[in-house]
């Protein structure tokens, strides 16, 4: 057996790794361990979101529409809009329109070219379309020509600034240089607006928002610098559901 004279220096030895081992180096873990951030997702190139959502909305059937004006542009004559509409030319749905400054609501139907129109009083009226054009044409929004494609494939300048959400769908929000005339047959009593939001669909690659920023004063010849701006925002839903459209009876 070891004499006590040799297990003395022993037990110190090993109380000072103890001590050692017990305050030295990295802190045992008190828990798990926290989650690594996310590594932000690559945003895609924007003229190829803008040429797939252009290919994607020139395939859309029917379509809700949402139109809002800001106040501020008073220059223009349809404040709001609701309604469906389908690629073939017909619509269903409610305006208000500003007339002598003041807001009418009208009630809306457009087949077979014809535009019929209810005001606060009296029963629908029925005009040819051409003539309500330069007012409101809900039906040019999915026209080929006119529309939402056309008004995508004309864009410049196109930057992929987000990931965001649009009423529970992921979308990828796009910042570009529109087409006047096009935003214009769009939205009619734009003037002079070139700058613009738009967000795809990350999963379809349609359009769900745009946003126009339109000058509050419009310029007076084209190309003239504008001052302040307000938004126009054309929210779009229920894509290819099914919309019937018939022309109102006699009132």
């Amino acid at each position: 057996m070891a004499s006590p004279a040799k297990i003395a220096p022993l037990v110190l030895l090993l109380a000072l790794i103890s001590g050692l081992a017990g305050c030295g180096g990295a802190p045992a873990p008190s828990g798990p361990a926290a989650p690594a951030a996310p590594v932000p997702e690559p945003l895609p190139a924007a003229a190829e979101l803008l040429t797939r959502s252009a290919d994607a909305m020139a395939k859309v059937k029917t379509v809700a529409l949402d139109v809002r004006a800001d106040p501020a542009l008073r220059a223009m004559p349809i404040r709001s809009a609701t309604g469906r509409l389908t690629s073939t030319g017909e619509a269903v749905g409610s305006a208000v329109l500003s007339e002598g400054g003041s807001p009418v609501e009208f009630q809306f139907v457009v087949t077979r070219g014809v535009l019929y129109l209810k005001g606060a009083t009296g029963g629908y009226q029925a005009l040819p379309l051409e003539l309500a054009a330069g007012i409101y044409d809900p039906t040019a929004l999915l026209r080929p020509d006119t529309g939402v494609a056309t008004l995508l494939r004309t864009a410049t300048g196109g930057t992929t600034e987000a990931v965001e959400d649009v009423d529970g769908v992921s979308a990828y929000r796009v910042r570009a240089t529109l087409d006047q005339q096009v935003v214009s047959r769009v939205v009619p009593g734009i003037s002079g607006a070139t700058s613009g939001l738009v967000w795809l669909d990350k999963a379809s690659s349609r359009t769900l928002k745009a946003q126009v920023d339109a000058p509050v004063n419009p310029p007076a010849q084209p190309g003239a610098p504008t001052g302040p701006t307000a938004p126009v925002v054309v929210t779009l839903s229920d894509f290819d559901a099914p919309v019937t459209v018939t022309a109102p009876g006699p009132s």
